[in-house]
């Protein structure tokens, strides 16, 4: 019977830990509920929730994970599974570092508010405070300064002769995310809007003579749909997110040209792939036990990777295809100017002394290394820039702070390196018959200078004496490259159809 007590007792605070939570948020005399919840027992908000609450706009991008709103001339960054938060001014950079990551789901990016309200609190303009006992935020906004919302969500409509079509500008004073566009039969262009104020006469008094041919307004009781008819013949549309403001954009294309949004299309297929063979010339690289020579193990499967690559009709670029020294930041030069998508820099590990029974096929991202190995591992790699001249001054810059900046940055295609490194982490598993390690991330400078979704690849351990006789194998060196070879594929696929849709 105690047991079974006890076994309760258990279930019930793993259960209360998981459970959704209230939060308090207090404005003035006003308070408002939002939802939190505990992980790991910390306490986590919405920031969405809050910032609506303190009607403070905000731009979110929910594929690579980024949110940034602004406060008193300040701007805030945010990124998911990210305990970093850059705050900016002009050149003022500043950034705080949370014991925990910032959480995203349900469309929303979560914080943990003990944290976040150390650094909020800063910035505010008026009184703030947390109350960690009663789960809640008070703050104080003067009467004169507060926020008062605009008579209308959407207060006016223009639109823009361009060369290839028209741009129709709905001018909002805040965010709206509910709202519908098609163009429907007999050339009639319909937008409905859906859960926010607007102003009818706006677009019951639009003029543009050359695109329409009459405006009709027709009003529910929650909503209001506009329907435009065009005199033009539309050949596509477009609902473009404009980044200065939250007004919503949308391109009208008339002629017969590319609309703009093939052309992005084009622009993100995945048509350029690096090889980058790591070390080379002067620079051996790791050496194994029996006197195997890094850089000779990766050029070789880089060579043998680019064949197999050129079959799927893309350009394969190579940092090099001899034993020649290229400095690390030219490798990423390389890479941005031949207009690379995917960057692949291929390696051999090695332990600090040898023989050493460590061994494994790993993947590496960019991101700051979380374990000891991974820091050890991008020290190693990152050693070469001593081989470069004027490497001091090269390199200064990129210091503890400045490195986070840049990584941060990355995390427009971290997303992608990411599913790329997971996907071929998976091909590993499958065509290699030595020990899989995983993912991990590290700071290594070679992936710093490729804008680009990119990967390291380790691909066993020269201090092995198992794994160098491995590694020197051509048919394993086939194995490894076919392994890239079918993640890249894979990766493409799925890529290019995410672009389509």
């Amino acid at each position: 019977m105690i047991k079974m007590f006890k076994y309760f007792v258990f279930v019930f605070l793993i259960f209360e830990t998981l459970i959704a939570d209230v939060f308090k948020v207090r404005i003035n005399d006003k308070v408002e509920v939002i939802p939190a919840f505990y992980e790991a027992r910390t306490l986590y908000i919405s920031l969405p929730d809050f910032l609506r609450l303190l009607e403070v706009d905000y731009t979110s991008d929910t594929l690579n994970g980024s949110f940034l709103f602004q406060i008193s001339g300040y701007t805030f960054k945010f990124i998911s599974e990210n305990p970093f938060v850059v705050v900016s001014s002009g050149d003022e950079v500043k950034i705080w570092q949370f014991p925990v990551e910032v959480i995203s789901g349900a469309d929303k990016i979560f914080v943990p508010v003990k944290y976040f309200s150390e650094v909020f609190g800063r910035y505010f303009p008026h009184d703030f405070g947390f109350d960690e006992k009663n789960n809640l935020i008070a703050v104080s906004i003067p009467k004169a300064v507060e926020i008062k919302r605009p008579k209308f969500d959407v207060y006016d409509v223009k639109v823009e002769k361009r060369t290839n079509g028209y741009l129709l500008r709905i001018m909002t004073a805040k965010k709206i995310t509910d709202y519908e566009v098609w163009l429907g039969r007999d050339n009639w262009f319909n937008i409905t809007i859906s859960n926010a104020r607007v102003d009818i006469s706006a677009f019951k008094n639009l003029s543009a003579p050359d695109l329409f041919g009459g405006v009709e307004v027709i009003p529910y009781s929650q909503s209001v749909q506009v329907s435009f008819k065009l005199k033009p013949k539309i050949k596509h549309y477009e609902v473009i997110a404009d980044k200065e403001s939250t007004d919503i954009l949308i391109s009208l294309y008339i002629n017969e040209a590319t609309s703009k949004l093939e052309d992005v299309k084009k622009k993100f297929l995945l048509d350029v792939i690096v090889v980058d063979a790591g070390h080379g010339g002067k620079d051996p690289g790791a050496i194994g036990v029996y006197g195997t020579r890094e850089k000779d193990i990766t050029l070789a499967v880089a060579k043998k990777l680019k064949s197999l690559l050129e079959s799927l009709g893309v350009k394969v670029v190579m940092t090099r295809e001899e034993d020649e020294f290229i400095e690390l930041y030219k490798r990423g030069q390389i890479a941005n100017s031949n207009g690379g998508k995917l960057f692949i820099s291929l390696h051999c590990n090695s332990m600090p002394y040898k023989p050493h029974n460590a061994n494994g096929f790993e993947v590496y991202i960019l991101r700051p290394g979380k374990t000891e190995d991974a820091i050890r591992i991008a020290e190693r790699e990152n050693a070469v820039i001593k081989l470069e001249e004027n490497y001091e001054e090269r390199y200064k810059r990129l210091t503890d702070e400045s490195y986070i900046l840049t990584a941060m940055a990355h995390n427009v295609y971290v997303k992608n390196s990411e599913r790329f490194a997971e996907i071929l982490n998976n091909e590993a598993k499958k065509g290699l018959d030595i020990k899989i390690n995983g993912v991990d991330q590290a700071g290594f400078y070679v992936l710093v200078g490729a804008t680009m979704p990119s990967v390291l690849i380790e691909m066993g351990y020269l201090s092995n004496p198992e794994e160098e006789r491995y590694l020197r194998g051509g048919t394993n060196q086939w194995k490894i490259a076919r392994t890239i070879f079918n993640a890249v594929k894979r990766f493409k696929e799925e890529y290019e159809t995410s672009i389509a849709n």
